[in-house]
């Protein structure tokens, strides 16, 4: 549906407008961070263990999101060059699904988990949780990207190496190179956000403890031991958010029902909604608690929506919002509405990632399909809003409308909302900010008598 044509190579025009959005973030130096990651700044790798080509967008240290990248998978590799089952210490991976169509196998055959298997195709939202191990199969494009600190506050990896990986097999490879390049079952290494260096922590033991069988080992106690399916036990004590009602997939995560939250998002799971103050029609998926991403919403935008229902201006306090272009083109100015800072202005089109640093009022234009996002908790250690309602906004303008019912719809600027994952609910708070300006005074000439200038000799 989403079809991106990446570079292998990096252009001329590459550069400027590489050198253009320096100049334009310059205008807020004291806000660290590119502003936008254009498909043609990243970086092409060939992954030997999946068998992949992905392009890993260069993120740094201030970014929420610890790997975001574009990826290709061939289904001719399912034979030849299959997946090699891993795992995620600490965060969730998502997989959007761009193109193509596949399944995702979770498990490692019993030993601490039970197998899943899901079919996805394009547009579905495919959500690998921490610490499970899984393969994919299949011939499709995503986009694939994961937070920098989990839900319960862990970050992944190391503050250089944010991308963590647990390598459970070895399957065959057709090559002695790509043999001989694989890495070992147990092998625990955390990649930068490019994927080009890595940081080993050699291999795990893979050997878990468990619990005595009293009744064997001490029968001198005479205890009567009963045995239970902890799954079992844990579908019985607590209820599981309803994600997806697509009756298989429900059936096949109670499998494992002490691993939360659903493995794939139906785009039927995300039905589209009107936002007035963005005159946009938005697409949000179902995410509940235990997800690292507050929000993840399909995002369609008329380029004649500029003159009748232009965006509001609005920031996200605490966190970065990302915005992966899906199709089309437009623009993105950040400042409008606030006094405290200059005006920067990004143009954008497929394939590239713009980035609304944290607290940065910002309006888009023009005429795209978007995927936007952004984590729990910010690199810094804050968490935004609450667990019930994680994607936070403060309003500075109100644009107007052709409707009186959109028009009434449309939030006044000073406004703090806090909202729930799929925006169904809005939470009013008071206004935390009463009075925002420049310094008004002029030091250089503020109270000369007592500070006179000195007359040098």
């Amino acid at each position: 549906m989403y079809k991106l044509n990446m570079k292998l190579q990096r252009t001329k025009e590459d550069e400027e407008n590489a050198r253009k959005d320096r100049l334009e973030s310059a205008k807020n130096s004291l806000v660290p961070g590119a502003r936008i990651i254009r498909g043609g700044d990243a970086i092409p790798v060939y992954v030997n263990e999946i068998a992949c080509r992905e392009w890993f967008y260069p993120l740094s240290e201030v970014n929420d999101i610890g790997m975001f990248s574009y990826i290709e998978k061939d289904e001719n590799t399912d034979t030849d060059r299959p997946w090699a089952t891993r795992f995620h210490p600490d965060v969730n991976v998502y997989y959007y699904i761009l193109e193509g169509k596949g399944k995702v196998c979770f498990g490692d055959g019993g030993t601490e988990f039970e197998t899943e298997i899901f079919e996805f195709q394009e547009q579905e939202l495919v959500i690998i949780p921490r610490e499970v191990p899984y393969r994919m199969e299949g011939g499709w494009k995503a986009i694939c990207f994961h937070s920098r600190t989990g839900v319960y506050g862990k970050a992944a990896g190391t503050v250089r190496y944010p991308h963590p990986v647990v390598y459970m097999d070895k399957p065959a490879r057709p090559t002695e190179e790509e043999e001989k390049n694989l890495k070992d079952p147990g092998t625990y290494v955390c990649y930068n956000q490019t994927m080009s260096k890595e940081l080993s922590f050699g291999k795990t033991s893979g050997i878990k403890s468990s619990y005595l069988d009293l009744q064997k080992n001490r029968e001198d106690l005479n205890q009567v031991v009963q045995s239970y399916d902890v799954n079992h036990i844990y579908e019985e004590v607590t209820p599981v958010d309803e994600q997806t009602r697509v009756i298989e997939n429900i059936e096949e995560s109670e499998k494992n029902a002490c691993v939360l939250g659903a493995r794939v998002l139906k785009r039927a799971d995300a039905p589209a909604v009107y936002n007035a103050n963005a005159g946009l029609r938005q697409s949000s998926y179902p995410l509940t608690w235990t997800d690292d991403i507050a929000i993840c919403n399909l995002a369609e935008k008329l380029a004649e929506s500029d003159k009748e229902r232009p965006f509001d201006s609005h920031a996200h306090p605490d966190i970065e919002e990302y915005k992966f272009i899906l199709s089309g083109s437009g623009s993105v100015t950040i400042g409008v509405g606030d006094e405290t800072c200059e005006e920067e202005r990004y143009e954008f089109k497929a394939g590239d990632l713009v980035i609304l640093p944290r607290g940065l009022a910002h309006v888009d234009a023009g005429g795209y399909t978007a995927l936007y996002f952004h984590s729990k908790q910010s690199v810094f250690g804050k968490t935004p809003g609450d667990s019930l309602y994680p994607h936070i906004a403060y309003v500075y303008t109100r644009p107007p409308r052709p409707t009186k019912e959109e028009e009434e719809a449309l939030n006044d600027p000073g406004t703090f909302i806090k909202m729930n994952s799929r925006e169904t609910y809005n939470v009013y708070c008071p206004n935390p900010v009463l009075r925002v300006e420049k310094n008004p005074t002029d030091m250089t000439h503020l109270r000369p008598d007592l500070f006179p200038e000195k007359k040098e000799k």
